[in-house]
């Protein structure tokens, strides 16, 4: 999550842009019990949740020495495009644009050339649609730039897209949902969303209808309550549908704004890049993370992976029961 300055608050309003032991393979294990059949009429869809430990093994490769901070710049953000990256390409989830690798270096604002972000693709039967799932790779230092673990901030938001995306791809290898499913692991979003601009930026032509579901800051242990409160009126029909499979699959949700505190809004997060162009998005994230993100205690002591394994779940859930809808008005 991005924290911002009253100033930049104010910016953003205007402008909608801002806008361990090493793991030793990110090949996930096999989940076809979790399939009750695959089919092309997905109004028949069913799915059984079964926790399979994917998430947790995630969080703690990406909290682990060997990738902790994940600092732009430093070899651990290096590191963890290649996880994700390795992670796609074991799922045999295409790469985005014939690359895993998106390079920032000659976008809107250029990065260095190895601050990249890491996008796939499962296409589907009409790619003139897509639905973008995303979440931010990169973390902070310290106020005395020592690397902080960034579980909730946002290792969750990774785990819960790298298990979605392996979910998705069993689903649908034998039939088809009626839209692409692009996943984008966004790089130096704490330094001003900077990934995702440059991405939309380059991209957001190459379908005629999309929207975005961002995953920002979850699964934050005892809080348990997502913040569903909406400003944005060209997101309104996702954020009803997406309120709708809550209700179904009791996950618990306020109305509260993303990033606030008493009212007061002292952050936000990649999913407002996309709404410059029009079209709708929203953020999952949780309503009490304030105090918590970019301090010591976001950790993996504060971390429910049980909520991960649960989100992840009636993520795919939405999207398979929402097949072909982009919620443009």
């Amino acid at each position: 999550m991005k924290i911002l300055n009253r100033l930049l608050i104010i910016l953003l309003i205007f402008s909608l842009v801002s806008c361990g032991d090493k793991a030793t393979s990110t090949r996930p294990a096999e989940t076809s019990d979790t399939l009750l059949g695959q089919t092309s009429d997905w109004s028949n869809f069913q799915y059984k949740i079964d926790t399979d430990g994917h998430v947790e093994k995630i969080m703690k490769d990406l909290c682990s020495d060997t990738y902790l901070g994940r600092v732009v710049g430093t070899k651990e953000n290096e590191k963890t495009q290649e996880y994700i990256k390795d992670y796609f390409k074991n799922l045999n989830i295409s790469p985005f644009d014939d690359n895993y690798y998106i390079s920032n270096k000659d976008g809107i604002i250029s990065l260095n050339e190895s601050t990249n972000n890491v996008a796939a693709v499962i296409k589907g039967t009409d790619s003139s649609k897509a639905v973008y799932i995303t979440a931010h790779l990169d973390h902070v230092n310290d106020v005395d730039n020592n690397p902080l673990s960034g579980a909730i901030d946002n290792a969750s938001g990774i785990a819960v897209l790298l298990e979605t995306a392996h979910k998705v791809k069993e689903l649908t290898d034998k039939s088809p949902l009626d839209m692409d499913v692009v996943f984008v692991a966004f790089n130096a979003e704490e330094l001003g969303l900077l990934g995702s601009q440059n991405f939309f930026n380059k991209y957001y032509n190459n379908y005629s209808e999309s929207y975005n579901i961002n995953i920002d800051c979850v699964a934050q242990k005892n809080c348990n309550t997502l913040s569903m409160g909406n400003d944005d009126p060209n997101s309104e029909n996702l954020y009803n549908a997406m309120k709708e499979t809550f209700d179904k699959e009791n996950v618990i949700y306020d109305n509260s704004l993303y990033a606030t505190k008493n009212g007061v809004r002292y952050g936000t997060s990649d999913h407002i890049v996309i709404r410059k162009y029009g079209a709708p998005s929203l953020v999952l994230g949780d309503s009490t993370i304030m105090d918590v993100v970019h301090t010591n205690k976001d950790n993996l002591d504060n971390i429910d992976y049980s909520d991960l394994e649960k989100l992840s779940d009636t993520l795919t859930k939405f999207l398979i029961t929402n097949n072909g809808n982009t919620f443009n008005k």
